[in-house]
């Protein structure tokens, strides 16, 4: 009965978590070299691929849009990405929505009473 049960629980748990195993190749390549950076700290977000041209060198154009929720503020980006093989060589914002980027601030700032 125990091993039922612990299999049951096992199965309802791999059915409700997110799983990014059946996700194309560029999904995971971005999420890993560039989105997880920028999306960090967020609750959730996604992905998505618009484009995806090959140049004559081989290497490819992909244009992504990644979107995502921060408590109640949304913020989306839309990147065109260059991808040769399994690197990403760069990347230009093209459109950005949403929550400024957070400065980190080298100094405390000066108070006066």
């Amino acid at each position: 009965m125990y091993v039922l049960s612990v299999l049951l629980m096992a199965l309802c748990l791999s059915l409700s978590s997110p799983s990014f195993a059946d996700e194309p190749l560029h999904v995971a390549l971005l999420r890993a070299q560039a989105f997880n950076n920028m999306f960090d700290g967020f609750d959730y977000y996604y992905v998505t691929i618009e484009s995806n041209v090959v140049q004559p060198d081989g290497t490819q154009e992909v244009t992504a849009v990644a979107s995502g929720k921060f408590l109640d503020q949304t913020k989306r980006v839309k990147v065109l990405f260059l991808v040769a093989g399994e690197t990403l060589v760069g990347g230009q914002v093209l459109e950005e929505n949403g929550l400024p980027p957070c400065i980190v601030l080298s100094h405390p700032p000066e108070t006066s009473l």
